[in-house]
This record gives C-alpha cells, sequence and structure tokens, in this order.
C-alpha cells in the first residue's frame, strides 16, 4: 500500500507543481537555501535516466524552470525512518542527471 501512496503523492506534488504560475521551494520543502521563486515550464513524472553502466534508474519528479534550474524530487511513502542508503540512492541519480545536463542547476528535493 506504500508504494502506491507513493505513487499518488509523487503524481499529486506535481499536480501542484503545474498549478503555480512561480513560487519557492520552501512552500513545499524545509531548509531551502535558494528562495528566489521559479517559474516551472515543464514538469514530468518518472523520468528515466542512465548510467554510464548501462542501469536505468527512475527519478520520480523532474521539474524545469524557465531560469534554467531543475527541481529533482524523489517522493518516498514509508513507515519506516529514510536511512543513509536511500539518501545515497538518491544522491547517485542526481549526480547521474547533472552528468547528463552540465548546464542545469540542478535542486535536489527529497519528500518523504
Amino acid at each position: 500500500m506504500n508504494h502506491y501512496a507513493g505513487k499518488f503523492a509523487e503524481h499529486i506534488l506535481a499536480t501542484a507543481f503545474r498549478s503555480r504560475k512561480r513560487f519557492a521551494l520552501s512552500k513545499f520543502f524545509q531548509n531551502v537555501l535558494d528562495t528566489s521563486p521559479l517559474n516551472l515550464q515543464l514538469v514530468k513524472e518518472r523520468v528515466l535516466i542512465q548510467r554510464e553502466d548501462g542501469k536505468v534508474m527512475e527519478l520520480d519528479i523532474v521539474a524545469e524552470s524557465a531560469c534554467g534550474r531543475v527541481i529533482l524530487v524523489e517522493v518516498k511513502k514509508t513507515q519506516a525512518p529514510i536511512g543513509l542508503n536511500w539518501i545515497e540512492d538518491f544522491q547517485e541519480k542526481v549526480e547521474i542527471y547533472q552528468s547528463h545536463f552540465p548546464n542545469a542547476i540542478v535542486l535536489p528535493a527529497y519528500f518523504s
């Protein structure tokens, strides 16, 4: 059930991103360093990226702003606290995305 609740949360968050014209990430996330407003032009769900060794990974939400910033969001619905392994897995996805799009200013976010 947590799996489906997580997928639903991904969709609701992506829809919320799409429904706002300009907003700061602090509207949705805590401890955000970049508080300047975003103007999202493209919000995608379940985006596949590939490592150099061929392994395919999935980013839950990729939201591109008009200013060149890209929000990468990992969404988890779990009863257990988020562990270091999950954070490291997400960080790997962020680094792979950055290697594919080196000019993008990436803002990683974890929604749990």
